[in-house]
């Protein structure tokens, strides 16, 4: 569940992995909004091309785009 935080409920970070069909692009377009690059985009053994970033609430995303047609395990 994702909301604004309040008094109540304040903010707290959250790690989140997105699928995404270019992830270059896509972690372009984070870094334009204001997002800290926490790792360029690579080639990982489990055939995605990930980044990551840092929003600015704290929240890490990592972006992936999936480069092969097997699958994980």
């Amino acid at each position: 569940m994702v909301s604004e935080a309040s008094e109540q409920f304040p903010a707290s970070s959250g790690a989140f992995y997105l699928h995404v069909e270019d992830a270059d692009a896509s972690m372009e377009r984070a870094l334009k909004a204001g997002a800290e690059k926490i790792m360029d985009a690579e080639i990982m053994p489990y055939g995605d091309r990930q980044g990551g970033v840092r929003d600015p609430s704290g929240n890490i995303w990592w972006v992936s785009q999936r480069l092969s047609a097997e699958p994980y395990f």
